[in-house]
């Protein structure tokens, strides 16, 4: 555990002391008494955060103008999103061709490049021979792209899809294939951003876990990303965040997130440098369990560096008993007190 989460708890756990009116001072405790807890640290968008070593990342997804990616747990079956092992191509392919089948409309691949690190299919579906909009005129062509980042150094990859709406092209454009042809390779160059780089690591853009990383030489447009961790009991701990292009919806979203707990006690705290309100509750189905929120109130539009950013998760006593006599609301703000901004996180934010 590094010295800022250690000192944060310990802290915390001797202010608690000094409150519940125990015997010891600040001057008794001595340090090697303070009960070690042991915490990971994790890369997290552009913020790196420290969690209970129980808490595992179950959900992780990324999205820009460009594309959409997502990493979750290796046995997870549902979700397209690393593969790991000899036959992670194959097993890509597989899925790829899985979504394929699922359209209700002819199709046919245009597009099969396996050779690079960076694998890309495309398909084409006819839309128009939907049953009952057979050769309509306004429907769109449309092709869906899908992308792999391989690196078969560590027997690893990634899969990233393209964007939908940039597959969707105007039947009334004579060259809708040229005009797909550009989108495609703006697709691509972004896709390539996905790099390996088990953390601890100094790269610029977004984790999106402990390996994997969105590394940005240019800022994109816009940007979205959310991490879920869960100890597999009744603890977790949620970060996301995005940009926002209107001041309006910017509004919109932390009216959202703050307006369902408004009739709770809040306070305000400073999270990795922003301003913010933290909103705590008492859990659903247990006296020892606190669920919170915290929310920044300094976000601006069109910035990364101040976009929307939101912490929520809970966390119930009986999962890590080594804390007492510490409260749920105090590893609650020992573990928002130790969310930072990444070093070089940033370094490519202009705003």
């Amino acid at each position: 555990m590094t010295p800022v989460i250690r000192n944060a708890l310990a802290g915390l756990l001797l202010l608690t002391q000094t409150i519940q009116g125990m015997a010891m001072s600040k001057t008794d405790v001595n340090e090697a008494e303070v009960p070690e807890f042991k915490f990971t640290e994790h890369c997290a968008g552009r913020y790196q955060l420290e969690l209970p070593a129980d808490m595992k990342l179950i959900r992780s997804g990324y999205n820009d103008e460009q594309i959409v990616t997502s990493v979750y747990p290796p046995e997870e079956q549902v979700h397209d999103t690393a593969y790991h092992g000899e036959h992670r191509v194959e097993k890509w392919q597989a899925r790829v061709e899985a979504e394929r089948q699922k359209e209700i409309v002819e199709t046919g691949y245009v597009h099969e490049s396996l050779e690079s690190s960076l694998k890309t299919l495309v398909f084409y579906a006819d839309r128009r021979k939907i049953p009952g909009m057979r050769e309509k005129p306004n429907r769109s062509h449309k092709f869906e792209t899908f992308f792999l980042k391989d690196f078969p150094e560590v027997e690893q990859a990634i899969a990233i899809q393209g964007q939908g709406a940039l597959g969707l092209v105007s039947r009334d454009e004579p060259d809708y294939k040229a005009i797909y042809r550009k989108r495609l390779a703006r697709m691509q160059e972004r896709a390539a951003a996905v790099e390996y780089h088990p953390w601890p690591h100094k790269k610029a853009g977004v984790c999106l876990d402990r390996e994997f990383v969105v590394v940005n030489t240019v800022t994109p447009e816009r940007e979205g990303y959310s991490m879920k961790f869960y100890n597999g009991q009744r603890s977790q701990f949620l970060l996301k965040a995005g940009t926002y292009t209107s001041k309006q919806r910017l509004k919109d979203v932390l009216s959202e997130a703050s307006g369902m707990l408004a009739f709770l006690a809040s306070s305000s705290m400073k999270v990795a440098g922003r301003k913010g309100r933290l909103f705590i509750s008492d859990g659903k189905y247990s006296e020892t369990e606190r669920e919170f929120r915290w929310v920044a109130t300094d976000g601006k539009v069109n910035s990364f560096r101040y976009g929307h950013l939101e912490i929520e998760g809970a966390i119930e006593m009986k999962d890590y008993p080594e804390m007492a006599p510490m409260s749920g609301t105090d590893v609650i703000v020992g573990l928002l007190k130790g969310v930072k901004e990444r070093p070089y996180g940033m370094l490519d934010v202009k705003q």
